[in-house]
């Protein structure tokens, strides 16, 4: 997993350095961190099921970091899920968010028209490493 929520990849001597050092181009699984990033959910619209406990828990911390992607996503003509995307790319990973509806996929279209630039990419960083709790690597098998 890479995303703003799941950042172990970017420690020193992770998988981010080593591959750059090998020339291998990392595939950033989950880098909406299961819809967190979008935009789309609040503490009182929640998912269903596993995601919507695990959300309830989470969201409330996320509130700068989700306030702030929403502030650049408008800059750019964009959504938080689009923010989200490009911070993976800006950190040179190839990510594959799960989109499941017609909607999704172009919001994803139009978020490869643009990059952040490395005020935003910085900006970000800072945010999510703030952050007192970020996503399980298993979200579903923690406590």
């Amino acid at each position: 997993q890479f995303s703003l929520l799941s950042r172990q990849p970017l420690q020193p001597g992770g998988v981010l350095e080593v591959c750059r050092e090998l020339g291998v181009t990392v595939i950033a699984y989950s880098p909406l961190a299961l819809g967190l990033l979008t935009g789309q959910y609040t503490t009182s619209r929640l998912p269903s099921g596993l995601r919507g406990l695990l959300f309830r828990r989470l969201l409330p911390r996320l509130e700068p970091l989700l306030a702030l992607m929403g502030e650049m996503a408008m800059d750019h003509g964009s959504t938080p899920a689009g923010v989200a995307v490009n911070w993976c790319r800006a950190h040179g990973t190839v990510p594959i968010p799960g989109l499941r509806r017609p909607h999704h996929v172009k919001a994803m279209e139009q978020a490869r028209g643009w990059i952040l630039s490395s005020h935003e990419r910085q900006a970000l960083d800072q945010a999510s490493g703030e952050l007192a709790t970020l996503m399980p690597q298993n979200p579903f098998q923690s406590a």
